[in-house]
């Protein structure tokens, strides 16, 4: 009996290790099974993350060329605004000269006015709210003289003062010239 018990305990000590071996042998195939999937995996990671880091040099590279770029552009940007500042400020300060010019050849046109379409008093009151001294000294030695001489001498000095504020050379015709000289002489 004893041999019988050893028996049955031994088929069911040999059951159970064949049932165990053949679950082992089971779970290590599902295990091997897994294990190539995941290498399988490993490698299309490790190939997309080639690709991916491909990619990334490619586009740090790209970004680097237009960032060089743009700030190629960016400075001659700047140095074309800083030259066209400086061209607006020369303009403004050409503009603000021709402004003081056309100022003063108006003053002196408005007394040339007043002394031939409107009354003396008109005239001597522009001459007396001009700025030009050299005007007024020469309008007190006309008053002081009435004479032709200190009136020519005033409208020479006019016209060649609006003449040389305007940079426009003022040439008197033969016949003037004729008339002012025989009367100087």
């Amino acid at each position: 009996m004893l041999l019988k018990i050893f028996y049955i305990a031994g088929s069911l000590f040999l059951g159970v290790a064949l049932l165990g071996s053949l679950g082992l042998g089971a779970w290590t195939y599902n295990l091997n099974n897994q294990l190539e999937q995941s290498q399988a995996e490993n490698l299309a990671l490790k190939s997309d993350y080639s690709k991916l880091d491909s990619e990334y040099a490619q586009a740090k590279a790209d970004y680097e060329s237009k960032s060089d770029k743009a700030q190629a552009d960016l400075e001659a940007a700047q140095t074309q605004i800083k030259r066209l500042e400086s061209s607006l400020e020369q303009a403004q300060a050409e503009n603000t000269g021709l402004k003081d010019k056309i100022s003063a050849i108006q003053s002196k046109v408005a007394v040339l006015n007043a002394f031939w379409f409107t009354s003396d008093s008109a005239f001597a009151r522009r001459v007396d709210s001009s700025d030009d001294e050299q005007l007024k000294k020469l309008y007190k030695a006309l008053q002081e003289s009435q004479s032709w001489d200190a009136l020519a001498e005033l409208m020479s000095y006019l016209i060649q003062s609006i003449s040389e504020t305007s940079g426009i050379s003022w040439q008197p015709v033969g016949i003037v010239q004729a008339v002012v000289v025989g009367q100087v002489g």
